[in-house]
């Protein structure tokens, strides 16, 4: 580096390192380390770009501002992945690249000099990556105070470019961990959704009425004791229905065969229950798997199941629908294949923006929730072969 001494780079490097580990605004973080590259290397700018990939662009998300007379500052500046610029072929290539006199680079692009007023006049661009080696975005330094920079200047812009890496990747990371976390709560909210209806239209609904059956017949046994005898009898049915309803509710909350016997267990018991729903034959076909899984994968597991076994006789209307579990390539493979009515898998998940139900984006989130994966084989008029693949190592 040529204005400053090896031990100087290195303190500077410890530091900086240390308190990006104690700083978690991320702005903060990327800021100090476009500082550092500018105060380092005797720059007049640096610019660090972050890829945006939804619009194919890198994007300034931090740019120094300097006090030359004449020029213009700029808020944000967009750059093509695809375009002509030295920050675009960084991304691109992923090579550092140094260069003295850039307007003779047929690579560099001189617009936003011409926009602003400023003068590149040298130019360093490193790309930033993640730890496996995606490309982040690219850090941009411009100008030598003293001239050109050197190979130690490229050597500590590369250094640098890895910290914003690990910065920028943490961004990712925690951006990801709150879309799981609003996703692992969507699903929870339409599960407790569901078993809210279910409990007011059935259960509720039926106590409520029996409330007023008994109430009803209460009065009636003063002049007809026949007549009273016949409607609680008829109470007695429907309880006796609403019970089997809300045996339902907690098979599908607690499924104790499945804690009990696990996967096997659990498609055995239920194949057996919704065995004749809308005319529907249940059974399970193939069970050649005893391996018990973990609690919660077996849990998840058996929700993706039984929701695709209800889908095929409610929704799917389908004769026929077997369950098989096996083993393939070190994996627990389960199936829930139906000759109903089938659908579209596209449109169907492409219309969830404007309907209730989550359910096929439920199983999707549950089979990843539990590290599985989950594909769904249908189209109108040929059933629909639900597969989920469970791995075991």
């Amino acid at each position: 580096m040529s204005t400053r001494s090896a031990a100087t780079q290195l303190e500077t490097l410890l530091n900086l390192q240390r308190d990006l580990a104690l700083e978690t605004d991320i702005d903060k973080v990327l800021g100090r380390i476009v500082e550092t590259a500018t105060r380092m290397l005797d720059a007049e700018r640096a610019t660090l770009y972050v890829v945006d990939a939804a619009k194919n662009e890198l994007w300034s998300r931090v740019l120094t501002e300097g006090t030359e007379p004449g020029v213009t500052e700029v808020r944000e500046i967009r750059v093509s992945l695809d375009g002509r610029s030295l920050a675009a072929e960084a991304a691109r290539s992923g090579l550092v690249m140094r260069i003295d006199e850039p307007y003779e680079d047929p690579r560099f692009d001189p617009s936003t000099d011409q926009r602003t007023g400023f003068r590149t006049r040298s130019i360093i661009v490193a790309p930033i990556d993640s730890r496996d080696r995606r490309r982040l975005g690219v850090l941009q330094v411009l100008n030598h105070r003293g001239g050109a920079f050197d190979q130690a200047d490229e050597d500590f812009a590369r250094t640098l470019a890895g910290s914003a890496g690990v910065a920028l990747e943490y961004v990712q990371l925690s951006d990801e961990l709150a879309a799981e976390r609003l996703r692992v709560v969507k699903v929870a909210e339409e599960e407790r959704k569901r078993l809210a209806r279910d409990l007011h239209d059935g259960v509720a609904q039926v106590l409520a009425n029996a409330a007023i059956g008994i109430e009803i017949a209460s009065k009636r046994a003063k002049q007809d004791v026949d007549g009273a005898w016949r409607e609680l009898w008829a109470l007695r049915e429907r309880l006796v229905d609403t019970q089997k309803g809300l045996r339902d509710i907690l098979f599908a909350l607690r499924p104790l065969p499945l804690e009990d016997g696990g996967l096997p267990a659990g498609l055995a018991a239920l194949a057996e229950r919704i065995d004749g729903t809308n005319g529907s034959k249940v059974a399970v076909r193939r069970v050649e798997s005893k391996r018990r899984l973990g609690p919660e994968v077996e849990a998840g597991a058996f929700t993706i199941l039984r929701e695709a076994a209800n889908n095929a006789v409610k929704t799917g209307r389908a004769p026929h629908v077997s369950l098989d579990l096996f083993e393939e390539d070190g994996s627990v493979v389960a199936l829930v294949e139906d000759d109903g009515k089938g659908f579209d898998v596209s449109s169907v998940l492409g219309a969830y923006a404007t309907r209730g139900s989550l359910g096929l984006l439920q199983m999707r989130e549950s089979a990843r929730l539990i590290g599985a994966q989950l594909s769904i084989d249908s189209s109108p008029g040929n059933g629909t072969r639900i597969r989920l693949r469970i791995p075991t190592s």
